[in-house]
């Protein structure tokens, strides 16, 4: 069994609406050359393209690898050694899929764009709604879909590829908490085995409100606490920028207080909120735009910069 193993280069499929290609990780470079990266992690080597997951492993965090790893473990009820055996024997065989079907959404994050966000759209009068043309996948064999956005509970077509799906298949939404769910919505994951709900939470209280504004950190706790009683797995998703990086262990803190499990994304674009940054006269400007457009004033959110 190789160290640096990871089930994604064989089973993930990611597609993502027009002008973005399908590949098999997010978190890899453009760049990337999937065949040397397969050698690689099947060869207890440390691919250069996936320095992502190393870093956060090397800081004690859980990466996309470990987490992917353990998500194939659970959903093919085999260990990572078999899941291994299994890869090299029949190549790539995708049934882990991650979709982003539009870029509907109700947030202007700071470290977001008109590209991934409707609401940003809004703001700069930009206005092109990005969508997926074709999506790629074998309703009958997936065994596990996450679907993002935007913010997917706003998508309709989230629907129609949950009526698709064989209910066997795990499914898993990351939602920024803001939408109460459609009772439709709830009826039809009722008929799944598992659902999953990874809420993207970025700091606590106007921390948070600042980042992912204008959500509402009461909305957010409300709809956790709705989810809960769902009886879904939950978990978070928090991206730390060179913003909320101040408030990293309170967050953190606040997590484990609600026996949330998570994973932290570290921010690397755009450069003045990458999380190795220092606020820069760059990063101030941009929050300064930002402000201006969202007709806000970040020190009524406790920012001194």
């Amino acid at each position: 069994m190789s160290k640096t193993f990871c089930v994604q280069p064989w089973l993930g499929k990611e597609l993502g609406f027009v002008g973005r290609p399908d590949t098999v990780c997010c978190w890899l470079p453009k760049n990337h050359d999937l065949e040397q990266i397969r050698h690689d992690l099947v060869n207890n080597v440390k691919s250069s393209d996936c320095a992502k997951c190393w870093r956060a492993e090397a800081n004690g965090q859980q990466s996309r690898r470990t987490q992917q790893n353990m998500l194939a473990d659970t959903i093919y009820n085999l260990s990572i050694e078999n899941i291994q055996s299994m890869c090299e024997r029949d190549g790539y065989d995708p049934t882990i899929y991650q979709i982003t079907t539009s870029n509907v959404c109700n947030g202007a994050c700071i470290m977001c764009g008109p590209e991934d966000s409707s609401k940003w759209q809004s703001l700069l009068k930009q206005y092109d709604k990005r969508e997926i043309e074709n999506i790629d996948i074998n309703f009958d064999t997936a065994k596990y879909v996450e679907l993002l956005g935007g913010e997917p509970l706003l998508e309709q077509k989230n629907i129609e590829i949950l009526k698709k799906l064989n209910r066997n298949c795990v499914v898993s939404f990351i939602t920024n908490g803001s939408i109460d769910m459609k009772q439709e919505l709830i009826d039809l994951l009722s008929e799944f085995k598992k659902i999953i709900i990874c809420m993207s939470i970025d700091g606590i209280g106007p921390v948070f409100e600042y980042q992912r504004w204008p959500l509402k950190w009461s909305k957010l706790l409300e709809n956790l606490s709705k989810f809960k009683k769902l009886g879904c797995d939950l978990s978070v998703s928090y991206t730390i920028t060179n913003v909320n990086l101040p408030y990293k262990q309170e967050t953190i803190d606040w997590f484990e207080s609600q026996n949330l499990k998570y994973i932290i994304n570290e921010c690397n674009r755009p450069h003045y909120f990458a999380i190795t940054a220092p606020i820069s006269e760059e990063t101030i400007q941009e929050l300064d735009r930002q402000d201006s457009f969202k007709g806000i004033d970040r020190r009524d959110y406790g920012f001194n910069f």
